[in-house]
């Protein structure tokens, strides 16, 4: 059936007047409709042609979109109205191919107009407008194929707003394989817009709950918010995510913006009501592996629920719970899970804790409570999650009020129960002032309540009665210890092994630390026999005397049979000492921790320092654990006591500096290193807590300064263990280091402020610190025959150019050897998430720095960038050359850029100056190696707020030897007005190149001697690529394939070796750099035709349309 012209005509001038607003809406749609039941064709080719003028004058606008929106309404409105008015035999007696909806008719002429697959236009607003038309044309095509692949190019697209727009069309295809992956990856995206789009267009299975899942610690919190709006959509969906991604989802209840937490709200209540209940939806959670995400997915969800929780609380504490640790279901006659009992439990807790007091008193049954947890106590050890339920029991108790006498009286012989049989909570020694506290800490909170001791660490007047009370708690408390050492000390004192001078309890495990210690040395006889008796043997069979090796087997098996004799008593009596002595430590740092008294007015709290942990800390053969929880214990002591504190300072001391390479660091095992990095990472925390409680009192100016130089000047792979303390050093007490530096500079705690910084933007999944990551590419890269093995050397080359602190000292799996001695791979133990952790922090406290009262706080950032220029750290953040994945990549440590940006913008524009001239004498010490860094191009970013005298300042390092190709966007653009009266005397302000490198030497050399190994840092010299990353090409600089040559007089006397490329690998690596990333995009015109490629209109294969 031919098109008539004269029904095109029409149907394009109703559609031109609904449009431009002439005929309205109701009337313009029902003329197109009775057009389109008597020719189809004719109203789909007016709709195509208007198509044609939508896309071509994208660039309109408004206008543009309003009319594709027509178009797309149009569309929807003859296929609804079409289908109930158009009958079967009128289509059938056309005779057409076949029946089409006119959405999808004009869906494909507009994926034509797009440029079909693998194709597109070049101009963005033509992009943005087919992708708005296919997005909204495919919602009535959920099958449409070509569509689906369309959207999932404009998902990759370059403009955030059309992958927007792909992503919200890519909803109508969602479930598929291939969408959801698309998707997954779009989650990423560094756009807001475009992530909360894609969560709002995602379909939650398997496939997508684990990107979803990451979308929890998304920094912006409209798209924490859709997410659960999401989630909200689809409650049936719970069953996709796993027990720890269902309780961070959960966890959301307490995020810290208001819209997230009522859109996890309603996400929340939808899975109550799908999983009926409360109680079976915290069962769904992980509440074991991580004890704190549990207690606050079930104080969350108590909090919601109150009634909900009440009555699981009642039921708990009524029925109790069986041997096996699960609840009691009545009536049925059958048993729940442990896992259950456990929920059970914590859900009972976080009940009774939102509970008001009245509710608590009226409901809470306190001796069935008393009871259920004196139960619970005898059942700790042999009960699955038998410490766990004990400890929400206990804080209930904790909670309670005791009504009467006899109450109060169960309770404190409960807390001492607790404090003499509870099984021991495992404290990590990296971080043993976690604030989930373990069993002796709620035993000492029982006991200070049953004395009438406040529980909480707020004001409480010390009045007399006050320190009675205190004096009272701590003496039963140390009577408790007494109980618990007089079996050793007893055995002890059988051996005649007691010290009177000691005091009691001074020796009390002196006899089994002897034993232990002979135990030790045996079986290190035993096994230097066994490794004797081994090479003897193999020598004996070498030399056919099998007699020999005969004997020596018989000797090898008895040598066997003693060494597992020792062993076995060795473990015996160890874990007989270390529970007495982690118990004993355990309820001296609780007795810290929560008492409120003056040290020397509680003498039974105060003689347990000489009396036990001075006496723990001499015994030989030491735990780690043990050893830990002592020097955990002493410096408890030292924050709450001056006098303690200015005694134990060289103490402390001593441990921070223990992490420092020495001459036997070299021959450290694993577990010494662990052992050394625990005690130092105690000793760090104490001295910054020291400094600031101590300061104006006990402490001196000298020593408080001495804490902040003792943490600045950690080695580079324990810098992870001061960034808290330093971070809350220099917010406390920064004007000490400011006024001390206004007198003599203070170059420790400026170098910390400098690798803080550097920290602050390190740039995320680089790895410059892992030499594992560049083995681990090589390897991948020389079994694949695409890349070069000249790129592989190449990059090896200047990989070793880039200083220690960036080839770290992990060896690969197949070269143990060249890496060093073994173990050292535990020396830099970092993953990614301690970095970004980090980083995280580092961001946040510079940003708090300069908001900080007093004249301090500027200055502290502008010394922090100073630091990373004069100490060389700024090498770091220059791009080098990289072979990743079997393509060259250029990578740097850090970016300076963003660095630089972000001092600017929150220093005051009197001290921006500073900054400039930092950057620029960078350009003059190093001109090569500064455009690397990206230094002018920072510049040239915080151009418009120059301060004055930067035009001058400019021209004199250009004057000096900068790059002025570099910088040439600045001298063209910085008036040079403000720089007559500027410099009076005329004096100059940047240093010459051989001035400044000397400079450098003197500062790295003055670090040095203050036991900063600055080579692992940050290199002395880097050696500068023959390229130049493309992104830097517009600037200036080197050119041409092999780039300029630099003199005899820059090359005499490197530090770093030259590790320049080889020949056989520039010109590859050339080849390669030059590529471009992407292939260009063709025009939707004629310059898109193929040879191949028929493009028309979809007419002639509509057949019917209806």
């Amino acid at each position: 059936m031919s098109v008539s012209g004269g029904t095109v005509s029409t149907a394009a001038k109703v559609l031109e007047q609904y449009i431009s607003g002439e005929v309205a809406e109701a009337n313009a749609q029902p003329q197109l409709l009775h057009l389109h039941q008597s020719d189809p064709r004719a109203v789909l080719a007016a709709l195509a042609d208007k198509a044609n003028n939508v896309v071509c004058n994208a660039d309109a606008g408004t206008a543009a979109t309003q009319a594709g929106a027509v178009l797309i309404n149009v569309a929807r409105f003859l296929d609804q109205n079409a289908s109930s008015e158009t009958k079967a035999p009128k289509a059938s007696a056309k005779g057409g191919a076949g029946n089409k909806s006119v959405s999808r008719a004009l869906l494909d002429h507009v994926l034509l107009l797009t440029g079909t697959r693998n194709r597109a236009a070049k101009e963005t607003a033509v992009r943005a407008q087919g992708c708005a038309l296919v997005a909204d044309l495919a919602v009535k095509s959920p099958d449409h194929v070509a569509a689906k692949d369309k959207l999932l190019e404009f998902a990759l697209d370059r403009v955030p707003s059309i992958r927007e727009r792909a992503v919200q069309g890519l909803a109508t295809f969602a479930g598929s394989l291939d969408v959801d992956q698309a998707l997954s990856a779009r989650l990423g995206d560094p756009y807001t817009t475009v992530r909360v789009a894609t969560v709002r267009s995602m379909r939650v299975n398997g496939i997508t709950a684990p990107a979803l899942t990451s979308r929890i610690d998304d920094v912006e919190s409209s798209v924490r918010a859709e997410l659960f709006h999401t989630l909200a959509q689809q409650p049936t969906a719970v069953s996709a995510f796993g027990p720890a991604a269902l309780s961070r989802l959960v966890a959301g209840l307490a995020d810290r913006s208001a819209s997230v937490r009522n859109a996890a709200g309603l996400a929340v209540d939808a899975w109550r009501e799908q999983l009926s209940g409360v109680a079976h939806l915290l069962q769904r959670c992980d509440i074991v592996e991580d004890e704190a995400l549990g207690n606050a997915v079930a104080r969350e969800l108590a909090a919601r629920f109150k009634d909900d929780s009440a009555v699981a609380a009642r039921r708990f504490l009524s029925e109790g719970l069986t041997a096996a640790g699960s609840i009691r279901t009545p009536g049925a006659g059958g048993t729940s899970t442990p896992t259950e009992g456990l929920c059970a439990a914590m859900l009972t807790r976080h009940a009774i804790a939102v509970m008001s007091e009245e509710e608590r008193d009226e409901r809470v049954d306190v001796p069935l409570l008393l009871q259920r947890t004196t139960e619970a106590l005898g059942a700790a050890s042999s009960r699955q999650h038998g410490g766990l339920i004990l400890r929400q029991l206990l804080h209930i108790v904790a909670l309670v009020d005791f009504g009467d006498e006899t109450a109060r009286r169960r309770a404190e012989r409960l807390g001492e129960a607790v404090l003499q049989r509870a099984p021991l909570t495992k404290v990590s020694s990296s971080s043993p002032s976690s604030a989930e506290f373990g069993m002796a800490d709620l035993g000492i909170l029982i006991l200070r309540k049953c004395n009438g001791l406040g529980i909480g660490r707020g004001f409480q007047p010390r009045t007399s009665k006050h320190h009675a009370l205190e004096a009272q708690c701590s003496t039963r408390a140390v009577l408790i210890i007494s109980d618990l050492c007089q079996p050793l000390q007893g055995a002890a004192e059988s051996e005649g092994s007691g010290d009177d001078e000691q005091g009691e309890g001074g020796q009390f495990a002196t006899r089994l630390s002897m034993r232990l210690q002979e135990l030790n040395n045996a079986i290190d006889e035993r096994l230097q026999r066994r490794s004797s008796f081994a090479a003897q043997k193999k020598q004996a069979v070498a030399k056919e005397e099998f007699i020999q090796a005969q004997r020596l087997k018989e000797a090898t098996v008895k040598n066997d049979a003693e060494l597992d004799k020792l062993q076995k008593e060795h473990a015996v009596l160890k874990a007989e000492r270390d529970d007495i002595l982690m118990r004993v430590l355990a309820i001296i740092r609780a007795l810290l921790r929560w008492s409120n008294s003056d040290m020397q007015r509680d003498p039974a709290l105060f003689r347990t320092l000489n009396q036990i942990i001075a006496p723990v800390v001499a015994l030989p053969a030491l735990s780690e654990d043990v050893e830990v929880a002592a020097v955990t214990a002493i410096c408890l002591f030292c924050v709450r006591d001056g006098g303690t504190a200015k005694s134990h300072w060289g103490l402390l001391l001593q441990l921070l500096r223990s992490v420092r390479p020495d001459d036997n660091s070299g021959t450290r095992s694993a577990a010494d290193r662990r052992l050394f990095r625990a005690r130092a990472a105690v000793a760090a925390r104490t001295m910054a807590d020291c400094a600031l409680v101590h300061s104006g009192g006990s402490l001196d100016r000298d020593e408080i300064l001495s804490a902040a130089n003792a943490l600045s000047v950690v080695p580079f792979p324990e810098r992870h263990i001061v960034v808290e303390p330093l971070c809350s050093w220099l917010l406390g007490l920064g004007h000490v280091f400011f006024e001390e530096h206004l007198r003599e500079p203070v170059l420790e705690v400026q170098w910390a402020l400098g690798w803080m910084l550097v920290e602050a933007f390190k740039q995320h999944g680089r790895h410059f610190e892992e030499d594992d990551d560049f083995d681990d590419a090589a390897s991948a890269i020389a079994g694949n025959s695409r890349a070069p093995q000249a790129h592989v050397a190449a990059a090896a080359k200047v990989a070793r150019g880039r200083g220690a602190s960036w080839v770290g000292s992990k060896p690969a799996a197949g070269n143990a050897s060249v890496g060093g001695d073994e173990g050292e791979d535990e020396v830099d133990e970092e993953d990614g998430a301690e970095e970004q952790q980090t980083s995280s922090k580092m961001l946040q406290f510079f940003n708090l720095v300069p908001k900080l009262p007093g004249k301090h706080a500027s200055p502290m950032l502008s010394l922090a960038v100073e630091s990373i220029a004069e100490s060389g750290l700024w090498r770091r953040g220059v791009l080098l050359p990289r072979i990743v994945g079997g393509r060259p990549r250029w990578l740097r440590g850090f970016s300076w850029p963003q660095l630089f940006a972000f001092a600017h913008e929150r220093l005051p524009a009197e001290m921006r100056f500073r900054l400039w001239r930092c950057a620029l004498q960078l350009c003059v010490s190093d001109p090569e190696l500064a455009p690397l860094a990206e230094v002018p191009a920072a510049l040239v970013k915080v151009m418009k707020e120059a301060p004055a005298g930067t035009a001058a300042l400019l021209r004199e390092a250009v004057a000096l030897g900068a790059d002025a190709s570099a910088l040439s966007p600045l001298l063209s653009r910085l008036p040079p007005s403000t720089d007559k009266s500027f410099r009076p005397r005329g004096e100059s302000l940047l240093l010459p190149r051989a001035e400044a490198k000397a400079a450098e030497q003197e500062h790295r050399a003055a670090l040095a001697e203050l036991d900063i190994d600055i080579d692992v840092w940050a290199p002395a010299e880097v050696q500068v690529p023959d390229l130049v990353p493309p992104h830097l090409r517009r600037f200036g600089g080197q050119k041409g394939e092999a780039g300029r040559k630099r003199s005899n007089a820059e090359n005499a006397g490197p530090i770093v070796p030259p590790t320049a490329f080889p020949k056989e690998a520039k010109q590859s690596f050339a080849e390669a750099s030059a590529a471009p990333e992407a292939t260009k995009r063709r025009r939707c015109a004629n310059k898109t035709k193929d040879t191949n490629y028929d493009a028309r209109l979809p007419l002639r294969d509509l057949g019917d349309i209806e």
